[in-house]
């Protein structure tokens, strides 16, 4: 599929929707580990998102040797030494071209997030945008192969200061990256609603003149989404999963098919109702704004000669049917002149009579 990238960066009326398949795909053995993958990037296709997102990553190139337990997976119940869990969850390299043959068949965008020059070495030929993770913002050798590739780049700010920030934007526009954005992100899986701090959108694009997404981890498959585009976020990001239960990292804060397919829905209706920006008088409107707009209308007949008078021989009233008369912003063209015709009562008095 070929991307249209003004739909991401400069189309307000689509926002780019990352359907984020993590380690969802991670069953089994390699076979069936394929199968899940796509049967993971159907299930997004369908559901009308823009692209699915993976993760490429090798244990030894992100945690340092015996980097010991988190407390956040011992909460999930995966009492594991992380360089385990990363050693399990990798995604074979000789899987990414099979993946990417495959979304293109269902007609949505190939993504793989990078933990490291070589990973991004292995998906650049297949991505036609890179994402970096909230916890590689800092990672200077793979900002600056990133910023080589010449490819729009997404980053996500989970667990990050504007410090930070700063340092991956500037490090970015100085490789001379012509398109960057900017992801608010909570690093918490799931991510409390009352954390998600999504005012941090409208600062974003102030102070960086940058699009802005949100990479969400809430349970909910509205509240944060639809928050995030009413503070003109072009693209969220989301996890998913074909089933809850499933053994895995990922699994617990992702949304099951049936709310992927409600949260993509209500986005693409909240991108409606954005509209052009631009207040005017809809076609859908100008009926009842003729019908039930105020405008100055004769309360009794009014003979050619006689002097308009409020509220003796004319009133600021809703015109209905009736002749519409001038608008009531202009009283003061009528109030106290003369009548150059004769005006049926109920009918509209307009500066040419």
């Amino acid at each position: 599929m070929t991307i249209d990238w003004s739909i991401i960066f400069d189309n307000p009326t689509h926002t780019f929707v990352i359907a984020e398949a993590g380690s969802n795909w991670k069953i089994g053995t390699y076979d069936e580990d394929v199968k899940q993958a796509k049967e993971l990037i159907h299930t997004a296709a369908k559901y009308g998102a823009d692209a699915i997102k993976f993760q490429t990553y090798r244990s030894e190139k992100v945690y340092a040797k015996n980097a010991g337990k988190s407390k956040y997976l011992k909460n999930q119940g995966i009492d594991t030494n992380i360089n385990e869990i990363f050693d399990k969850f990798s995604m074979p390299y000789k899987m990414i071209p099979e993946l990417s043959d495959f979304c293109k068949k269902e007609n949505i965008n190939f993504m793989s997030t990078p933990f490291s020059v070589e990973d991004a070495k292995q998906i650049d030929q297949f991505v036609a945008i890179h994402k970096v993770a909230s916890y590689e913002i800092n990672h200077i050798r793979l900002l600056e192969f990133l910023a080589t590739t010449g490819k729009p780049i997404l980053l996500s700010t989970g667990a990050s200061t504007y410090d930070e920030i700063d340092f991956a934007v500037k490090l970015l526009q100085k490789k001379n990256v012509k398109k960057i954005g900017i992801l608010q992100c909570t690093a918490k899986y799931p991510a409390d609603i009352k954390i998600l701090n999504l005012n941090v959108i409208s600062n974003f694009k102030k102070k960086y003149q940058l699009p802005v997404g949100f990479s969400d981890h809430s349970l909910d498959p509205i509240i944060g989404p639809i928050m995030a585009v009413g503070l003109g976020a072009t693209f969220i990001e989301k996890h998913f999963t074909l089933n809850k239960n499933l053994p895995g990292p990922d699994h617990s804060f992702a949304l099951e098919p049936n709310d992927l397919e409600l949260m993509i829905k209500t986005i693409r209706d909240a991108d409606l109702a954005k509209g052009s920006g631009k207040k005017e008088i809809l076609k859908d409107e100008q009926e009842l704004h003729r019908f039930a707009t105020r405008s100055i209308q004769a309360i009794k007949s009014i003979k050619k000669g006689d002097i308009f008078q409020e509220g003796i021989n004319f009133e600021i009233l809703r015109p209905g049917e009736q002749i519409r008369g001038l608008d009531a912003r202009f009283l003061a063209k009528i109030e106290g002149k003369k009548a150059l015709n004769d005006i049926d009562v109920g009918n509209g008095i307009t500066d040419s009579i």
